[in-house]
């Protein structure tokens, strides 16, 4: 009887006292938008928008001009879209997620369709609610161009982004980014997102 009863103290101590575990790994989605300064192209050639892919021709007046040339016109403008991205984080703090965009390039009357796709690499770490991260992003934009061979324009982005999510449930979160690079020049990003998956260590969520 007495190795009974310190048996299942012994069992309810260990119960008790063991450290509760968090969710180390997870598999998230993310819905939102981004805007961004962006060179809207107007004529052919390189601009501070990124690499032209492939390189394109137009005519005017019966003359062709190149994409390396110089008779290229661009616009400060901005680009507005909506976005959706997948992500794993790891417990090792490895991130990976791959973003795709819809929206417009050119806002205003002058705005032209605009897609886009991205993959992306960094590091995260959660405190609490809170889950900073940096990654590299490596992705394109293709919208319309009217007077090219083509009709659209295809451009390579690289950025440095530098954000946080804000947990507000065990699953739901807010997530929210800054970036700065070759392509999208620089803009911000806000979704809100939630974890699909979770993969525990032990234990239950804090």
């Amino acid at each position: 009887m007495r190795t009974c009863v310190v048996a299942t103290a012994t069992l309810l101590a260990a119960i008790l006292w063991s450290p509760r575990a968090h969710a180390q790994s997870r598999v998230s989605v993310e819905l939102g938008g981004v805007i961004s300064a962006y060179d809207v192209q107007t004529g052919v050639g390189a601009s501070r928008a990124g690499l032209r892919v492939p390189a394109s021709s137009t005519t005017v007046n019966g003359a062709t001009a190149s994409s390396s040339g110089n008779a290229t016109s661009t616009v400060s403008s901005a680009i507005g879209a909506f976005e959706i991205r997948p992500t794993i984080t790891l417990e090792s703090g490895f991130l990976m997620g791959i973003g795709f965009r819809v929206g417009q390039a050119g806002l205003g009357d002058s705005g032209q369709s605009l897609v886009g796709a991205d993959i992306s690499v960094g590091f995260q770490h959660r405190f609490g609610p809170f889950m900073p991260f940096i990654k590299g992003m490596f992705g394109l934009n293709s919208y319309d161009v009217a007077g090219t061979d083509t009709g659209h324009q295809t451009d390579l982005r690289l950025d440095a982004v530098l954000g946080s999510r804000l947990y507000l449930s065990q699953r739901i979160f807010l997530a929210a980014a800054g970036f700065a690079g070759f392509g999208d020049r620089y803009g911000a990003t806000l979704s809100i997102g939630g974890d699909l998956v979770q993969i525990f260590r032990r234990g239950v969520m804090p």
